[in-house]
């Protein structure tokens, strides 16, 4: 028995309440080396004063990584609290306990020791902070309003192109403004997402806007706070939500608490609202080296001190404000991985005491376990979990690595948060999917089918729908294609049959089980519970493939003479 491979770690995402009485636990075993779990537990007083009998159940073995199998049971605690270890028996049928003071040898005396077991003194539905049920119904599409569409020419900015001409530049400016989202709600909701996802639509100089100068004001090349709430009303109207994207972790330089730094140095009432490590700020004339820390490397974007409560209690206001005057449905938070989680709970604590559903999602580019939960976020961008997708498509991923890596990020969280994790293929920060996949519209289809078959929020960056190309920023933010031709335009339709799909489904792909299988050159994605089965079949070879004959298609492509071609996928119903 590999005992280096065991582990299980309570009031973790080992451990998840999904409802008052109702836990869910999961263990971790080496591979191919565990044979069953079983659970014993009880409640704690009850049994120690010999009034109830430990209870005893199996755990279903669940997902396996590259190196790790999962098991995992739903356990009913009448009373809330319960104590709890592990019963394992290996391949050999020897077998071992497991409990909170490590390994025990499996005797009577042992399972009567209190001491063996972990333990949970209270399962609060409360401290499960169980994200808003409409998120995992929900099919996102990102904006990035400055390329979107040009509703009202007369907020233009002095030195705009025409809508889609020349080449992206970093300085590049359109015209996009809320007005022009506006206009659309009525093709997205033909489309049938039912989330939108604005980038910061805030007072800044940059056409991106992650360099805010007022986060009270809507940037008057977008529009005003009218556009804005006609926006959110009519997006709401059409059953969409709406979420807004805040920058906290730096300010732009043009903010008037960062002039009034440079303007005032030490006497300024905001030098404490930044890290600076010099005086005048700016560089040292020596090393050339910044004396205040920035995002990244960036000089026009100063980083905030959130550990200072005057800067805390401006940024709640910020938050609350646009939820309170206008009705928006869930933040986004950038580079939310680099400021104090301390700050977060305060922040997502006043969120939900003023709007109880709000789905609060933080920026992170990696594994993030500490930021969701424990009074801070619902979910991260789910980048961990997307990006070995474009590997897997492209060839630089095998299957069974693509499998294990893949398992592994949907046990990084309590299942709960796992549905509410936002997954996309592609953002305003990465290479447009087309692109990416180098052109190839098979593999194109095929990677989105995979998204929408896993546990999360899905979400579609702007154009995606129409094959809209573009690699790394500033490319990957053109101009919003409104004149498809045919070959976009059936792509369009694939998409929207596929978000239809998606939302039709969406309970039961929160709810039922995921399992993998390989067959020589194609991966198998099968979602089970007990009325129906799903199948999404993927030939990630380079040859063609029979296609599946029964049960029929739900949707496909890549499927020819009854072939399944490279790079395309089927999807069924059973």
């Amino acid at each position: 028995m590999q005992l280096a491979g065991i582990s299980h770690r309570p009031e973790s995402e080992d451990t998840a309440v999904l409802a008052d009485h109702q836990l869910q636990v999961r263990i971790q075993t080496a591979r191919d080396d565990i044979a069953q779990v079983e659970l014993l537990f009880a409640d704690s007083y009850l049994w120690q004063e010999g009034t109830t009998d430990l209870q005893r159940m199996a755990l279903a073995p669940g997902l396996a990584t590259q190196s790790n199998q999962y098991w995992q049971a739903t356990l009913t605690v009448p009373t809330n609290r319960v104590v709890y270890a592990f019963l394992l028996t290996d391949t050999a049928g020897r077998t071992i306990g497991y409990g909170e003071g490590g390994f025990f040898a499996d005797d009577p005396t042992n399972w009567q020791t209190v001491a063996n077991y972990f333990h949970m003194p209270y399962l609060h539905v409360s401290d499960a902070e169980l994200p808003p049920a409409w998120v995992k119904d929900t099919v996102w599409y990102q904006i990035f309003p400055e390329r979107f569409a040009n509703g009202d020419a007369h907020n233009d900015p002095a030195d705009v192109q025409p809508w889609g001409a020349g080449t992206v530049k970093r300085d590049s400016f359109y015209g996009g403004d809320l007005a022009g989202i506006t206009e659309h709600l009525d093709d997205l909701a033909a489309l049938g997402v039912n989330g939108l996802y604005l980038c910061p639509i805030f007072a800044s100089p940059s056409n991106h806007k992650y360099d805010t100068i007022d986060h009270f004001e809507i940037d008057p090349h977008f529009g005003t706070k009218a556009d804005f709430q006609a926006l959110v009303e009519g997006a709401h109207d059409r059953g969409m939500r709406v979420m807004l994207d805040a920058v906290f972790n730096h300010f732009g330089e043009q903010s008037p608490q960062w002039q009034d730094v440079i303007k005032h140095g030490q006497q300024s009432r905001f030098a404490d609202w930044f890290h600076i490590h010099g005086w005048p700020v700016g560089r040292d004339p020596q090393t050339h080296q910044l004396n205040y820390e920035t995002f990244a490397t960036g000089a026009a974007m100063p980083k905030v001190n959130t550990q200072n409560p005057a800067v805390q209690a401006y940024l709640i206001d910020v938050t609350k404000y646009w939820v309170e005057q206008f009705g928006i449905d869930a933040w986004r938070f950038d580079v939310a991985d680099e400021v104090d989680h301390g700050f977060w709970r305060q922040l997502c604590g006043a969120l939900r005491a003023v709007k109880p559903d709000i789905y609060l999602l933080g920026e992170s580019w990696h594994s993030s376990q500490a930021l969701v939960g424990n009074g801070q976020f619902n979910a991260v961008m789910n980048y961990p979990l997307t990006q070995p997708i474009l590997a897997l498509f492209n060839g630089k991923l095998s299957l069974s690595d693509y499998v294990g890596k893949t398992n592994l990020e949907l046990m990084m969280y309590r299942q709960p948060n796992q549905q509410a994790m936002f997954n996309a293929l592609d953002t305003h920060d990465t290479p447009r999917l087309l692109t990416t996949l180098h052109d190839d519209l098979t593999k194109f289809k095929s990677a989105l089918a995979l998204l929408m078959l896993l546990p999360g929020s899905p979400c579609v960056y702007y154009g995606t729908e129409v094959a809209m190309v573009g690699g790394a920023d500033p490319d990957n933010r053109r101009c919003m294609n409104w004149h498809p031709d045919d070959q976009a335009q059936q792509v369009r339709e694939f998409v929207t049959a596929l978000i239809k799909f998606r939302r039709q489904q969406a309970d039961f792909l929160a709810a039922s089980t995921l399992t993998w299988s390989i067959e020589d050159q194609c991966l198998t994605l099968t979602r089970t519970d007990a009325e129906q089965t799903i199948t999404g079949r993927f030939n990630l070879g380079t040859t063609a493939v029979a296609a599946t004959t029964t049960p029929a298609s739900l949707m496909a492509a890549g499927v020819v003479g009854g072939q399944l071609t490279a790079g395309g996928f089927e999807l069924t119903l059973a």
